[in-house]
């Protein structure tokens, strides 16, 4: 079950819910005015959602705007983690 206070945003293709790292990757990737989770964004893009995960990563560790907030963001508490469904635990 996904726990809403973890996800605070919502997919504009798809209305699956996404948390603060993700956000972070679409505003990396200059996805301002509609926003994607990690799957849809992933199709988007062609790539799978774990290279698309090393790939924004890359481009955020390199840009202290966009690293900041996502080393900020406490990930750990990702209902995904269970499932290996959640790509964005680098630090």
């Amino acid at each position: 079950m996904v726990e809403p206070s973890f996800f605070d945003y919502m997919c504009d293709r798809c209305g699956g819910p996404f948390c603060e790292r993700v956000h972070v990757m679409n505003m990396a990737l200059n996805y301002i005015d509609e926003e994607y989770c990690l799957a849809c964004l992933s199709k988007e893009l062609g790539k799978t959602e774990p290279e698309l995960a090393d790939f924004a990563w890359l481009y955020v560790q390199a840009r202290d705007c966009f690293k900041d907030p996502w080393t900020k963001f406490d990930a750990t508490a990702c209902p995904r983690i269970e499932t290996q469904n959640c790509y964005c635990q680098k630090v």
